[in-house]
């Protein structure tokens, strides 16, 4: 999973694909099916499954096909769906597939295989010079306002880049002690519906957690982790590095 940092700085949602795209082969499409099946899941022990669609079979209009992402529900499902799907999007990345999440689409099928439909993602062949490149702007936080602490390995101007529904950003983390803990916080909803805000900012939280491993990971720091998913304070996560 470590060759996926890269592309942290590479990748972009396609809320607008570039016209004309060159269609999806078979052998793409197959070629996501199967990096999905190796990717790391952030919880253990919860059946997820992948779906790939025609657009025309969701209620999604951009991109040529939608990747539906179903899921048993358990503790930590949302967060787990998102450290996954962010994979596979980082890796569509570096292979000039574009994606975004599409967060209010929705399949024909709400349940496959016992599993339930959780959130897509509509993807499309880009040019490589369509992705992003280190030198351009974002529109994210500032280091300083995601970060308590001394950040002493630098990794909070990497995870600020970290894609979120909405762009509300609904993460803080707190190092202390050679622990860094990850919470949920308010900060805005954007056209989220007031009672859909927990939802889709957990799926967020899974993917700024992948963000921040992969940073650590980078950086060679080695790391315990535990997961919270009842605390009060909606604590998340916690890392004790070593």
């Amino acid at each position: 999973m470590t060759q996926l940092y890269e592309q942290l700085f590479r990748r972009k949602s396609f809320h607008r694909f570039t016209k004309p795209f060159k269609p999806l082969s078979t052998e793409q499409l197959d070629t996501v099916k199967q990096y999905f099946s190796l990717c790391e899941p952030l919880v253990q022990d919860i059946r997820t499954l992948l779906r790939i669609v025609p657009v025309g079979q969701t209620t999604c209009r951009q991109g040529e096909y939608a990747l539906l992402l179903y899921s048993e529900r358990k503790d930590g499902y949302l967060q787990n769906i998102g450290y996954l799907g962010e994979q596979l999007e980082l890796h569509l990345a570096k292979v000039n597939i574009g994606a975004c999440w599409y967060g209010m689409g929705r399949p024909k099928e709400r349940e496959y295989e016992g599993l339930h439909f959780v959130c897509m993602l509509c993807i499309a062949n880009q040019d490589e010079g369509c992705f992003r490149t280190k030198e351009a702007k974002l529109n994210r936080l500032d280091a300083k306002d995601i970060w308590e602490g001394e950040d002493a390995y630098h990794l909070a101007p990497v995870v600020r880049m970290a894609p979120s529904a909405c762009n509300t950003q609904p993460w803080l983390v707190i190092e202390q002690d050679n622990t860094l803990s990850v919470h949920r916080v308010f900060r805005k909803r954007g056209i989220i519906p007031p009672f859909l805000v927990p939802y889709y900012q957990s799926i967020d939280i899974g993917i700024f957690l992948l963000f921040l491993e992969l940073a650590m990971s980078h950086k060679q720091i080695s790391f315990t982790r535990t997961l919270y998913w009842q605390a009060d304070d909606l604590k998340q996560e916690q890392y004790s590095l070593r």
